[in-house]
């Protein structure tokens, strides 16, 4: 029921702003564990780049990257519409590329990457986020996982250079074990839960990789 109710909720985003916000003055956290902090260490990463000049491309948007940051402009590529794995023959190129935990569910993650790297301006960046030590949740499958060695020498493979690539993880053992579950919930934050990050239980994995060459 509680499933139910969460998933029935989630589609009216202005009613989950107000729950959220109340909750908040209760000091009640409604956030999911494994993003929460993943988001917050990733803004103060940003911070760095004048993101209001960017143009941006999302590939499997969510409500997050929208709703939170200012862009120069802002577009989605979006499934079937846009098969990033497959031909894309697209002139516009972009400042900033986010794939937000989407590449994870890939058949063909370098086809994708290498689409990506075409996409981008010179000097433009690619955020992808991973899950790392989190359940298996087809959507509508589950392909990989990557370590943050994982993903730099992966990204290093479809062309971004080895020094122009930046990982970080989150992640703890009680996140971790909170999401071995049979349902498809994740779980929230609520009160009180562990935002420390230990770095060998990661939960999501992500990278920066700027594009500094013509390839």
């Amino acid at each position: 029921m509680k499933q139910y109710i969460e998933k029935k909720i989630s589609k009216n985003r202005n009613l989950v702003k107000k729950i959220k916000s109340l909750a908040r003055k209760i000091g009640l956290n409604l956030e999911h564990w494994e993003r929460y902090p993943t988001y917050k260490i990733i803004k103060s990463e940003l911070e760095k780049l004048n993101l209001k000049s960017f143009d941006t491309l999302e590939i499997s948007a969510g409500e997050y990257w929208r709703e939170n940051y200012t862009f120069k402009s802002y577009e989605e590529f979006n499934y079937p519409e846009y098969d990033i794995c497959g031909d894309v023959n697209i002139k516009k190129k972009y400042d900033f590329i986010i794939a937000d935990n989407v590449w994870e569910h890939l058949k063909f993650p370098y086809k994708a990457t290498r689409n990506i790297y075409h996409l981008l301006n010179k000097d433009g960046y690619f955020l992808v986020i991973v899950p790392f030590l989190i359940r298996v949740h087809n959507v509508p499958i589950d392909c990989t996982r990557w370590t943050e060695d994982g993903i730099r020498y992966f990204l290093y493979e479809c062309g971004f250079e080895l020094k122009d690539i930046y990982t970080n993880s989150w992640g703890n053992k009680e996140c971790v074990k909170s999401n071995l579950r049979s349902d498809d919930a994740w779980t929230r934050i609520g009160f009180y839960k562990n935002l420390k990050n230990d770095k060998k239980f990661p939960v999501q994995v992500w990278a920066l990789a700027q594009k500094k060459y013509k390839k």
